[in-house]
Formats: C-alpha cells, structure tokens, sequence
C-alpha cells in the first residue's frame, strides 16, 4: 500500500467517527516531534498548522495542538 492509499485509509477511517478522542488516536497524535531521514516532524512545520493560533487546521482533526506535537498526517 502506497503512503497516498495509507493515508487515505486514515483520513476515511477519521471521517467514520463522530468522537474526536478517536479520531485523535487514529490520527496518531503524539506530544512530541518525530525525527525522519533528518527532517523533524511536528506541528509547526506542518501545512496544516495555524501557528498564531496554535490550531490543526485539518478538517478531520481540527483542534488546539502545540507546535511540537506530531501526527501521521503530517504535511510539509
């Protein structure tokens, strides 16, 4: 499975459900960064992070999120 289909799968399986809680554990929200081949992953740096409000901006998900949390969404 590709990283498009995989994440795909994700954002469907996060639209099936109503509980944000859910959607935050499909969604793999941890309160940290990640490190990957050098790049590091986490909110600030991600398209959908609205830094002045310190807000996931991504429809699924949509919530306040620190700038150095990290999710398998995650977007240059």
């Amino acid at each position: 499975m590709s990283v498009i289909d995989s994440t795909q799968v994700t954002v469907d399986r996060m639209r099936a459900t109503g509980d944000i809680k859910e959607r935050v554990a499909i969604a793999g929200l941890i309160r940290n960064s990640v490190e990957d081949d050098g790049i590091t992953k986490a909110c600030d740096n991600c398209i959908y992070f609205l830094a002045r409000r310190e807000w996931c901006d991504l429809p699924e998900l949509n919530i306040p999120v620190d700038p150095d949390w990290y999710c398998d969404l995650w977007r240059v």
